[in-house]
């Protein structure tokens, strides 16, 4: 198990490399110990990103740099590569809004808007699952692949590549059990939708009978103006 964990961390983060490319080496960030972390530290990143870190003006990445609760991310064009505690990791991809909220171990994201994937190694015995909210959904998840996109209406899409993953409906409370190569959705009324395969549900998408593919276009151009409030100290 541990080789394979291994093995899915090397492509994942080849396969962040291969789209993104290497940011400059930069000097590792200076918070003191006694700082409450998230557990999630910046690995990788390339493009336009603002760090707002609690009480302080948007900033620029810099690898190494662990990154407290309550820290908002949001990408313009470019994309971000975190690792966690424990090895697990989530790319932020572009035009997305993302926070952290919890401590390590158990780890609690807020996606606000946009899309992320993370491969996230399995927690096993008492230890609580890695948790993820959105306007819509909460996904709970032990261990597995998978992408979750929100659109600017607040809907929620859950793609899974490998495990299960639990999504509940964050107003109806309403669960369904999602496993590797299906989907489903949630609106911010509605529970989520019966799992289906995932091709289906993006060729559905595609022809108009979902909300998700219609409006990916529109939410990059709407998180990249949210993002507008500061400029980086630097350029990758």
């Amino acid at each position: 198990m541990k080789l394979r964990a291994c093995i899915n961390s090397a492509i994942f983060v080849a396969l962040f490399l291969s789209v993104v490319g290497r940011a400059p080496a930069q000097e590792p960030n200076t918070a003191p110990v006694n700082a409450p972390f998230a557990g999630a530290t910046i690995s990788e990143w390339k493009g336009k990103i603002h760090v707002n870190l609690p009480g302080q003006s948007p900033s620029a990445p810099t690898i190494g740099e662990t990154l407290p609760p309550g820290t908002v991310l949001e990408t313009g064009g470019g994309k971000l590569l975190l690792q966690l505690a424990d090895g697990s990791q989530v790319l932020i991809r572009a035009h997305t809004r993302l926070t952290l909220e919890q401590p390590a171990p158990a780890g609690y994201f807020q996606l606000l808007l946009g899309r992320i994937r993370a491969t996230l190694n399995k927690r096993t015995g008492g230890a609580p699952p890695f948790e993820l909210g959105t306007p819509s959904a909460v996904i709970a998840v032990r261990g597995t692949q998978f992408e979750v996109d929100v659109n600017q209406r607040q809907e929620t899409e859950v793609d899974v590549f490998d495990g299960v993953v639990e999504v509940t409906g964050r107003h109806s409370g309403t669960s369904v059990l999602v496993h590797a190569g299906s989907s489903t959705r949630i609106a911010m009324d509605t529970p989520p939708e019966v799992p289906r395969p995932t091709a289906e549900m993006h060729s559905k998408a595609s022809h108009g009978e979902g909300s998700q593919g219609g409006n990916r276009a529109n939410q990059g151009s709407a998180a990249a103006r949210a993002s507008q409030v500061a400029h980086p100290r630097g350029k990758p």
